[in-house]
């Protein structure tokens, strides 16, 4: 089968954009040109590749799995266009970070900026699962969060690891405890953090494997407001041990149930190991984790490259 570039092109900007138009304004071609391109590249597999809606589209799943392909040829345009340009002045790397622990890793941030000051950084924090689709969809070129399972043509590194923590208001009657139960838990007010993060996902099976239905009543966004709400007194609250600061006003206590730490990972696509500035912020990151470990070291950093 004979795609060409310039199908494989509006297929990857419709994707992008979310819509004809939108992919027309980034190709710089008239919509028509787009829709064209796409139709010609489902007349070649027989099959829709997009859902059309009055206000974008989506892709079949067909079309995910062919997007998972036609996605790698931006990687190819950026490493020829790496070697056929002048190389720029060392250190102006542009990179975009996602990471869905902000706390944990500024530090490794802040030393790649102090090491290459002339770099331009872009920072967003998110949830886990937004994290991983925006590294997957090349909308982020490093990604910091949680990626448990290999992901084909993705590389990772083990950064750091922690465990999940109750955060009790300091004058809570709990919050004297080494370690807190769900089971003592379950019998306070509880702050729980929305549905699709991490941490919550760690906190419903924490109970579910107790077999117990918490009720919460207040729900948060944010850990930050999280916190707050256990200051003023509206619950217990729930977070990984570094995804907050310590602070006088509550204790960071471990939930006994959930004994398996959760490992944050450096994450990138495997093709663009050799882009500037993600070689780079990767380097560091091997360097930062090798330099943490004991002089005799129990383990090395563990470095997955998923072919």
């Amino acid at each position: 089968m004979d795609l060409s570039l310039a199908e494989i092109r509006a297929f990857n900007a419709t994707l992008k954009r979310g819509s004809f138009s939108s992919a027309a304004d980034e190709l710089g071609v008239s919509q028509p040109a787009i829709t064209a391109q796409i139709r010609k590249l489902e007349s070649r597999f027989e099959r829709p590749l997009l859902e059309r809606f009055s206000r974008g589209v989506r892709p079949t799943a067909f079309g995910h799995k062919l997007h998972r392909i036609t996605s790698q040829y931006a990687d190819l345009e950026e490493a020829i266009s790496t070697l056929s340009q002048p190389q720029p002045d060392e250190g102006r790397y542009q990179l975009k970070v996602v990471t869905a622990s902000p706390l944990l890793f500024m530090p490794l941030v802040a030393e790649f900026n102090q090491r290459y000051p002339e770099a331009t950084l872009t920072i967003n924090s998110s949830t886990t699962d937004e994290c991983r689709s925006l590294v997957l969809n090349r909308e982020a070129d490093i990604g910091l969060f949680p990626m448990p399972e290999a992901e084909p043509g993705v590389s990772k590194i083990d950064f750091d690891t922690h465990r999940l923590h109750a955060v009790v208001p300091i004058n809570h009657p709990l919050a004297l405890e080494s370690e807190l139960s769900v089971h003592q838990l379950i019998e306070h007010p509880l702050v729980f953090r929305k549905k699709d993060c991490c941490t919550q996902g760690l906190v419903d099976r924490a109970f579910a494997q107790a077999r117990l239905q918490p009720n919460a009543r207040v729900w948060m966004d944010a850990r930050y407001d999280m916190c707050e709400a256990v200051v003023y007194g509206l619950g217990i609250g729930f977070a990984l041990s570094n995804d907050i600061r310590s602070d006088p006003r509550y204790r960071k206590i471990p939930v006994m149930e959930a004994t398996e730490p959760v490992v944050e990972h450096l994450v990138w696509l495997k093709p663009r190991t050799d882009v500037p500035g993600i070689r780079e912020f990767v380097q560091l990151a091997l360097e930062n984790r090798c330099s943490s470990l004991p002089s005799e070291p129990l383990s090395t950093p563990k470095f997955e490259v998923a072919v």
